[in-house]
């Protein structure tokens, strides 16, 4: 039968240590005050946190949802579960770890202006190139001039089964030499010649007999006999530069220079180094000559002696 003892005060036989027997429960029902070193609240859910509310009384705060954080309430009184509010935080310093820059423009680039210290650049205009400045100290855009090179491609021309082919209003100042490729070069008939006239404006050949000129090549056939051969035309009313095959199946091929076309006070200067196949002939023939008057020219053109001629292409670039 369970007894009940009222007193005012209990002390120890011995001091001021009072001993509950192991087995035995000393059970305060109405809970043990801040003042005696106790939290004076009888219960707590999983979770809850303790704070004072004065200098003698606890109270017990809820736990707060996922991903709250613990900070004082608008009153600076009590703690409260809250979500971070960002706008209210420092800008974080370089040496913390952010860049103590409140605010971008879309393109900024940051770049160091020391060892804890970060600035943004703005962004370039359309295809601007990021490089150094001339101090070599920061970053900075500008525009580059477009690529230049001293051997730029020019123009092409291509015809089939035609008199002649102009190429004309591809020379500039900027250049002094021209090169034309030329492939897939036949006639209408086997063994044409091909001969080249310098125009002096708007594709019209010059056809004066001022041109001087000199043809030597080679051949070799499938019967192992060989050749060598040499030609040349002086007053001629234009430049021989090969024979050329009449056929699709054996083309011509090779290159044809020419020099400092423009200049007025000098006489336009003509090579060519052409290859081909002519029946069961294989063969390759150089040549080289110019116009005998000091004037300009704009281009050339290329024609047979007779019948037509058929070029898949003629590619020509400009050298400085």
């Amino acid at each position: 039968m369970a007894s009940t003892i009222k007193v005012d005060k209990i002390e120890g036989s011995t001091g001021s240590t009072i001993t509950v027997p192991t087995g035995q429960t000393f059970t305060i029902t109405d809970g043990l005050a801040v003042s005696g070193g106790g939290t004076g609240l009888a219960s707590f859910t999983a979770g809850d946190i303790l704070y004072a509310t004065g200098s003698t009384t606890l109270a017990k705060l809820a736990k707060g949802t996922a991903e709250q954080v613990l900070a004082m309430n608008s009153g600076a009184s009590a703690p409260d579960w809250g979500s971070v509010d960002l706008t209210v935080l420092p800008t974080i310093s370089v040496a913390k770890g952010g860049t103590n820059i409140a605010s971008f423009t879309a393109g900024d680039i940051l770049y160091a202006t020391g060892a804890t210290t970060l600035a943004k650049l703005a962004a370039g205009t359309g295809s601007d190139t990021l490089k150094m400045n001339s101090g070599g100290t920061a970053p900075e855009w500008v525009t580059v001039a477009p690529a230049t090179s001293d051997y730029v491609k020019l123009g092409t021309g291509t015809v089939s089964a035609a008199a002649s082919l102009s190429i004309d209003g591809l020379f500039t100042t900027d250049y002094q030499y021209y090169v034309y490729y030329v492939r897939g070069l036949y006639g209408s008939s086997s063994g044409q010649s091909i001969y080249v006239q310098f125009n002096t404006s708007a594709g019209t050949p010059q056809t004066g007999t001022s041109y001087k000129g000199a043809q030597s090549g080679s051949y070799y056939n499938n019967s192992g006999s060989s050749a060598n051969q040499k030609s040349g035309g002086w007053n001629a009313s234009q430049l021989l530069v090969q024979n050329i095959s009449g056929s699709s199946s054996e083309l011509g091929y090779g290159t044809i220079y020419v020099f400092d076309p423009l200049t007025a006070g000098t006489r336009t200067c003509l090579t060519s180094v052409l290859g081909g196949m002519e029946s069961n002939y294989q063969y390759i023939k150089t040549s080289g000559g110019y116009y005998d008057a000091t004037e300009a020219h704009t281009g050339i053109t290329i024609s047979p002696g007779s019948g037509t001629i058929t070029i898949a292409d003629v590619t020509v670039y400009g050298a400085k």
